[in-house]
């Protein structure tokens, strides 16, 4: 039993002794391969990171979310102030940079961030409120100005008067040439008594005097006439006295577009809110209003929308390039004019003027490049057939079979309703009709931007 137990024992160590030589084996040929890797590793370049400018500039890594959101930076960053003695500190040392340094960067800072910063608690102050009142009341006269001026009625009798001017003109000159001619004829009568040839040469003298004298007197009425007509062209806009009239009751803006009118009232609106920004912002440091920001102040001042692509552009460069003559972009990316703050609104109607006259050459030229492409809205049809009341007195709704709505008819063009519901003030009668929703902004500003094109009303509610 004793040799047994031995043998099994020898066995048991035997048996140890192979496993030790086999994890003694395995430790080894790990060891080899963690140098190898070591080795490898080493013989390996280590990777050396490259920052570009932008970020060796940077001294704080951005953070995917910020400390503040951007309404309460705006309505915060004003009180920041950098730490002082009397805020009760013991002792303010600057690591980074020196006193000097780190003050100029945060009074730099502050500066940036009244300019890249939106003011939400800025109102329109009084002379802003005054002068749109006053560009309002004007353009609503100019407007009526060219309606008048362009009324066929009126067109006609300013006609018929400059062709009554012009043959009263006429038969003064004839009656001026036919008195000369019977003076010469008088004369001739008194010299009857010379003799002979110079009797003779004196008749004739005064018969081709007689024949040429009405001939004369057309020539020199006929000649003026287109001088007269490139005259009128060639006025300079910029010297002319009146706006209102630049020859035969002619307004400067009597060949406005839709599209002039449009850029004639942004120039006006940009240059507004160029001055009254910093007016009512009441700060030195707050040099302009930063052009990503244009929207927001132009809503807030003019209380509408700011879309670049109404006027066939992308992006408020572009736009504001349309009006360089009045406003631009100066240096960092602020919204600056050269207009004084009392210029003359009749400046605007002048420089678009020539502006209107440089693209009317251009395009003659073939340069389509020339032509604005505006996202005019649709004209209002001139009248619209089978419209019901629909279920409210005056409704405005399409016809059985229609699913489509087309904008109402412009104010003073006729409307033929058809039945249901008690009839609008337009044409249609009690069986039916259409009441024209009134244009807020001209009912609240007494104007409209789109002119004679707007497809509201302009008259009273």
């Amino acid at each position: 039993g004793d040799e047994e137990m031995k043998t099994a024992d020898g066995d048991k160590k035997e048996e140890d002794i192979k496993e030790e030589v086999k994890e003694e084996v395995k430790d080894k040929e790990m060891k080899e391969e963690v140098k190898e890797e070591q080795k490898e590793e080493e013989e390996e370049p280590m990777p050396v990171a490259e920052l570009t400018e932008e970020e060796k500039k940077q001294n704080f890594r951005k953070k995917v979310a910020p400390d503040l959101t951007p309404v309460n930076l705006s309505n915060e960053f004003a009180k920041f102030s950098l730490p002082t003695g009397e805020d009760g500190f013991d002792d303010v040392r600057f690591s980074w940079h020196p006193k000097d340094k780190s003050e100029k960067y945060f009074k730099d800072w502050i500066k940036k961030q009244k300019i890249m910063c939106k003011m939400d608690d800025l109102v329109p102050g009084e002379w802003f409120k005054q002068r749109w009142t006053e560009w309002q009341k004007v353009l609503a006269e100019w407007h009526t100005t060219t309606t008048e001026y362009n009324d066929p009625v009126k067109r006609a009798m300013r006609e018929a008067e400059a062709e009554e001017v012009k043959w009263r003109a006429e038969e003064e000159k004839k009656a001026a040439a036919a008195a000369a001619a019977e003076a010469e004829k008088k004369e001739g009568e008194v010299d009857a008594s010379k003799e002979g040839e110079e009797k003779k040469e004196g008749d004739e003298e005064k018969k081709e005097d007689e024949v040429e004298a009405p001939k004369a007197a057309e020539k020199a009425e006929e000649k003026p006439a287109e001088p007269a007509a490139e005259a009128k062209k060639e006025i300079d806009i910029f010297t002319v006295e009146s706006i209102l009239d630049i020859g035969d009751g002619e307004p400067l803006f009597a060949h406005f577009t839709f599209e002039d009118w449009a850029l004639l009232s942004l120039r006006l609106e940009l240059s507004l809110l160029a001055h009254a920004y910093k007016k009512d912002a009441n700060d030195p440091e707050r040099v302009g209003i930063h052009e990503s920001h244009l929207p927001f102040y132009y809503n807030k001042y003019f209380s509408k929308s700011f879309t670049v692509r109404y006027y066939g552009v992308e992006s408020h460069s572009s736009l504001i390039q349309m009006v360089k003559d009045a406003v631009s972009l100066a240096e960092g990316d602020v919204l600056a004019t050269e207009l004084a703050e009392d210029f003359a609104f009749d400046t605007l109607v002048r420089r678009t003027e020539d502006e209107r006259r440089k693209r009317d050459h251009r395009l003659t030229a073939g340069d389509e490049s020339a032509r604005l492409k505006f996202n005019k809205p649709p004209d209002a049809p001139t009248h619209l057939v089978g419209y019901r009341g629909g279920p409210r007195v005056g409704g405005y709704a399409p016809v059985h079979g229609s699913s489509t709505l087309p904008p109402p008819p412009a104010p003073g063009q006729p409307f033929y309703g058809g039945g249901g519901g008690k009839g609008g003030p337009y044409a249609g009668g009690k069986g039916g009709g259409f009441r024209q929703n009134v244009c807020k902004q001209f009912q609240n500003h007494g104007n409209c931007r789109f002119g004679t094109g707007c497809r509201f009303s302009h008259q009273a509610a």
